[in-house]
């Protein structure tokens, strides 16, 4: 007893060492981002965009990301919590920021710590050359959101502010994205836009347009000679015309695509269709379809399995086959003592015992090959189950995939499957491929929505797999195996001869049959455990040939799994959209 303390005390170690991969599960969301603009006399302007993160977990930093421009650059950029600024530092020191170039972008980065809660940080920056000045009028077009962002935004909201109070009649504004979701207002010195329910992928670009009176004459240059309220006006009309005309092209495409995918779905269903009548239509075979627990033959329960299971083989069947071996005598299946311990488990373990009968001269190679296999698992892992079936030891699977083709190929060499349904099998999975074929290049020269029909076309190529059918010889042991499988089924309703209780557990294991359907075998017979004498149970233990069988079950299914902003510039190009920012958090 006085060990017991260290074990637990190692028990809480190890129960503490797992504790970071259950909280590592972290979300956060940005559900409100504010837009302060500030349009300055010398025509630079001063963003300000305040960000509210909702934490769910730990967090230590978040980053914005600012495209870059052709014709504005960025500076004096701060990062702010409140009143508490955060220091640029270029390090990861909690209470810093660092800036990050690229080509294509400038990405800040701060420092801080939170968890499951909300923050709100600020991040400021000043754009030189992002506005059109022209003589009359100027024009600030800017893309104030990515497309590319990390999470949508419930509520999203700019202000524009002039430098001076401008007639509401001089200000004009269009947004471009998103036309729907925004709403827009004049103020007296600016604009206010507000959107709800922003997805992360919508852009929100708009442009703005006022007189360039607003700014100090002496601190600006005028950077577009030609540009116009009314070249502003023209080209937002053009837009929207473009927009019309590729609304029209974009539903005139789909339109064509839907056509399209009727034609390739169409011909996907003829193509189906046609070869499964020729090739598929299965066998008509005058037999009771009435239930039967009298077995059928003598056929090898792998062997049955896979005709039943539509020419699979699975982990069920080797554990079948290993239950049969042991029926014939050529080993034999025993419960061991369970270990003692805090750690150990309660399950018994069972091992398997070779016996030394001599292979009959007859035996199929699949079942010599399976003795073989379990002679050299015994020599080298000794003759615990679980060690001999280790599907995720390479040498085992190997021989479970090579075992599956003996297998296979036993199950064809009966002549039970009809070898020229495999022509129409194939003629269908061709075609279908085919028609996928067309699909694809309609999702490129024509629409997107044609790869619709790909996705039938897949499911077509998938049924070419039922055109396959059973000559009549196979068609007939098919049905009358059927029979016995429903029957099994239902074992309540039948008695069970003592000495075909192993046969039907054997077959039931290869049919797939689950723990509560063999559970009704054994229990019409309280000595079911005796009646199988190639399965060694203790004496007094609580296991029943029920609970083997499916200790047996999962270890042989777990194998089949196994094995189976800026460069600088001379001024905004009139009609261009700048930036395109975006924010996470990490």
């Amino acid at each position: 007893m006085k060990k017991l303390p260290f074990f637990i005390t190692i028990s809480l170690i190890l129960l503490l060492s797992f504790y970071p991969s259950f909280s590592e599960a972290k979300e956060y969301e940005i559900p409100t981002i504010k837009v302060e603009v500030t349009v300055n006399p010398d025509g630079t302007i001063r963003i300000t965009e305040h960000l509210t993160y909702v934490f769910d977990g730990s967090y230590s930093w978040a980053n914005y990301e600012l495209a870059k421009t052709a014709s504005s650059f960025i500076r004096d950029i701060r990062v702010s919590e409140s009143n508490n600024d955060f220091i640029n530092l270029n390090t990861e020191e909690e209470g810093s920021f660092l800036v990050e170039e690229s080509d294509n972008s400038y990405n800040i980065k701060w420092f801080y710590s939170a968890e499951d809660e909300e923050r709100t940080f600020s991040v400021s920056y000043t754009l030189e050359g992002a506005i059109t000045i022209g003589p009359e009028w100027s024009e600030f077009f800017w893309n104030y959101a990515s497309d590319n962002r990390n999470k949508s935004t419930d509520n999203y909201s700019i202000v524009i502010q002039l430098p001076e109070t401008v007639e509401k009649s001089d200000l004009h504004s269009w947004v471009r994205e998103p036309a729907w979701a925004m709403e827009s207002f004049t103020l007296d010195n600016g604009f206010r836009f507000s959107g709800t329910e922003i997805s992360k992928n919508q852009a929100v670009i708009i442009r703005t347009v006022f007189p360039t009176s607003v700014f100090n004459e002496n601190a600006i240059s005028i950077s577009d000679p030609d540009f116009s309220l009314a070249w502003a006006k023209n080209d937002e009309e053009s837009y929207r015309q473009e927009q019309i005309l590729a609304q029209a092209e974009e539903e005139r495409l789909i339109n064509l695509g839907v056509k399209v995918i009727v034609i390739l779905v169409g011909l996907s269903i003829i193509c189906f269709i046609y070869f499964y009548r020729k090739y598929g239509s299965r066998h008509r075979i005058n037999l009771s379809r009435n239930e039967s627990l009298m077995i059928p033959g003598n056929q090898k329960p792998a062997a049955i399995g896979w005709l039943l299971m539509h020419r699979n083989v699975t982990g069920g069947h080797v554990t079948a086959t290993l239950l049969d071996l042991a029926r014939r005598g050529y080993l034999q299946l025993k419960e061991e003592e369970p270990e003692e311990g805090l750690f150990s488990s309660k399950e018994s373990e069972f091992s398997i015992h070779l016996a030394d009968k001599e292979i009959e001269p007859n035996m199929v190679n699949w079942e010599s090959d399976f003795l073989n296999f379990l002679k050299g698992r015994i020599e080298s892992e000794g003759h615990n189950i679980k060690d001999i079936f280790k599907y995720s030891d390479s040498k085992v699977s190997k021989w479970f995939r090579e075992w599956q083709s003996m297998v296979n190929q036993f199950g064809k060499d009966r002549g039970w499957i009809d070898d020229t349904s495999y022509l129409g099998m194939y003629w269908n999975l061709g075609l279908q491929s085919v028609l996928m074929l067309c699909g694809a290049v309609g999702i490129f020269l024509i629409h997107p929505v044609v790869g619709l029909s790909i996705i039938w076309c897949l499911i077509a190529c998938l049924l070419s797999l039922v055109i396959v059918r059973r000559t009549p010889k196979g068609e007939e042991l098919y049905q009358t195996w059927k029979n016995y499988h429903k029957a099994l089924k239902n074992a309540k309703d039948y008695s069970i001869p003592d000495n075909h209780l192993g046969l039907h557990f054997i077959y039931g294991i290869a049919f797939g049959l689950g723990k509560s359907n063999i559970e009704q075998m054994f229990e019409q017979n309280q000595a079911a455990a005796s009646l199988i004498t190639w399965m060694v149970i203790l004496p007094g233990s609580n296991n029943s040939p029920t609970t083997i069988a499916s200790s047996f079950s999962n270890l042989a299914a777990t194998g089949t799994i196994s094995a189976g902003g800026g460069a600088t510039g001379g001024g905004a190009v009139a009609g261009t959209a700048g930036g395109g920012a975006s924010a996470g958090a990490g």
